[in-house]
C-alpha cells in the first residue's frame, strides 16, 4: 500500500513540477494537463491543492523567492567576509538560472505581469528584499576594508543583480548556445576589479 502524503508535500511537488514544465517549455506550456503529466498525478489531484493556474503562479514566485533570495539571506546571516559571500551569493544564483534557463525571462516580462499583477507584487517584494540582503553585504565590506570606500552599497548592490540578469537573458535568448558559468565567472573578476 502506498504511503498517503501530506498536503505540504503534495503541494511542494506540485510546485516542483511547475518549475519543471516552466522552466524546460515556457510558462504557455504550464496548463494544469502538463502540470499534472509532469507531476505524475491527475488533473483532479492537482486541483485538490491549487484552485487554479493563478495560484500555481503565485506558489511558483514564492518558491523562487526562498530558493534564491531566502537563499540570499542565509548566506548573508553566516560569518564569512562580505566578499566571500558576495561570490557565493552570486554563484548560487548563477547555477539557478543555468539549471532553469527558460525560467527567469518569462516571469519577468510585461505579457505575464499584465494578466497576473497580484504577482507583480510578490516578485517586487522578493526582489526588494534580495536587493538590500546584498546591500547590507556590500555596506560591511566596506566598513570592514573589503571593498572601496567610494562605493554606494545600493547602486553595487544593483550592478550585481544586473549582471545576473544578463547572463539570465543571454541564455534565455540564445537556445542554450550560450556558456552561462565561464560567463559569469568572467563577469565576477571584472566586478572585483572595480570594486576591490
Amino acid at each position: 500500500m502506498l504511503e498517503k502524503k501530506s498536503t505540504r508535500v503534495r503541494k511542494d511537488e506540485i510546485v516542483l513540477a511547475a518549475l519543471e514544465v516552466a522552466g524546460s517549455e515556457g510558462l504557455g506550456a504550464l496548463t494544469i494537463s502538463a502540470l499534472a503529466a509532469s507531476a505524475g498525478m491527475s488533473a483532479a489531484n492537482i486541483y485538490r491543492h491549487f484552485s487554479g493556474k493563478d495560484e500555481i503562479y503565485s506558489a511558483l514566485a514564492n518558491f523562487l523567492g526562498s530558493a534564491v533570495m531566502g537563499k540570499a539571506a542565509t548566506i548573508a546571516g553566516g560569518s564569512r567576509k562580505p566578499l566571500d559571500k558576495l561570490e557565493t551569493i552570486f554563484f548560487s544564483h548563477i547555477t539557478f538560472i543555468t539549471e532553469h534557463p527558460h525560467l527567469g525571462f518569462p516571469l519577468f516580462s510585461d505579457d505575464f505581469h499584465l494578466g497576473h499583477r497580484s504577482l507583480a507584487g510578490t516578485l517586487a517584494l522578493h526582489i526588494g528584499n534580495y536587493i538590500e540582503t546584498i546591500t547590507g553585504i556590500i555596506a560591511a565590506g566596506i566598513a570592514e576594508g573589503e571593498l572601496k570606500p567610494e562605493l554606494s552599497p545600493r547602486g553595487t548592490a544593483l550592478t550585481l543583480l544586473g549582471m545576473i540578469q544578463v547572463c539570465a537573458l543571454r541564455g534565455t535568448i540564445s537556445n542554450a548556445s550560450f556558456e552561462t558559468r565561464p560567463e559569469a565567472e568572467k563577469l565576477w573578476q571584472n566586478f572585483m576589479c572595480l570594486v576591490r
